[in-house]
């Protein structure tokens, strides 16, 4: 999800972006010093959420807000300001939350998670998703979106189901099923508990009784039963 962040003091916008660096489902697109560049950004880049200071130059955040409202009207927003006595005003233009300053790390990512979730229940997350045909990961109270190229394999553990791209592994508890009938036909089921990515596969090598799959730039490898070798082979060599 894209985030804007507009306020006029540049620590408080490096603090706020390295808080959400850690979190690999936003994407801090644009930055704004005050409510005109609000504005700019907001019809250029196109944000989901919006980080807004109320007390900015040239025009404050609550009328830059209004505005921004009136040309993307989907846009959700958190005000984060060193006063409390906007709250109300706030709530007329539909913000999300209101932070008072100093900010907290968990209270801005508790805020990010309702957001989250608005904008997963309007339907405008999966619309987008639908688009760019990324699948969707639901993992304790966050949503993250991918796209199937990122993914290397997938593979049951436990009751736990890992998703193992070339920088980060997500865990959820959707069954392996559930990706096999959204994933498109590069992916094979190369084993009861494992989905790969063909066009990320490396070779194969005997292990055992069993034959394991590596992928290109990545140590750990997946499981391919010798029932499925024959199959795995013909589908990789029709795409080669």
């Amino acid at each position: 999800m894209k985030i804007l962040i507009a306020e006029d003091d540049k620590a408080s916008r490096k603090l706020l972006k390295c808080f959400i660096e850690t979190l690999p489902q936003f994407q801090v697109v644009a930055e704004a010093a005050n409510g005109e560049e609000l504005i700019r950004s907001v019809m250029k880049k196109k944000p989901e959420i919006a980080l807004v200071d109320i007390d900015m130059p040239l025009l404050n955040g609550l009328e830059a807000v209004k505005s921004c409202k009136k040309l993307l009207p989907s846009l959700e927003v958190i005000f984060t300001t060193g006063h409390d006595q906007y709250a109300l005003d706030a709530f007329d233009v539909s913000a999300v939350d209101y932070i008072v300053k100093p900010i907290v790390r968990d209270r801005l990512y508790t805020a990010l998670e309702r957001v989250e979730k608005r904008l997963y229940q309007s339907g405008i997350l999966s619309e987008k998703a639908s688009k760019n045909n990324d699948i969707m990961i639901k993992r304790n109270n966050q949503i993250t979106f991918l796209s199937p190229e990122e993914i290397l394999f997938i593979e049951k553990v436990d009751r736990k189901t890992v998703i193992h791209t070339k920088d980060q592994k997500y865990e959820t508890y959707e069954p392996l099923t559930t990706y096999e009938n959204v994933l498109g036909p590069r992916f094979m089921a190369t084993h009861r508990s494992y989905l790969i990515n063909l066009d990320q596969l490396a070779r194969v090598e005997t292990a055992g009784r069993m034959y394991e799959a590596y992928f290109k730039n990545y140590n750990e490898t997946a499981r391919v039963s010798k029932q499925k070798l024959v199959e795995l082979q013909h589908l990789k060599s029709v795409s080669n």
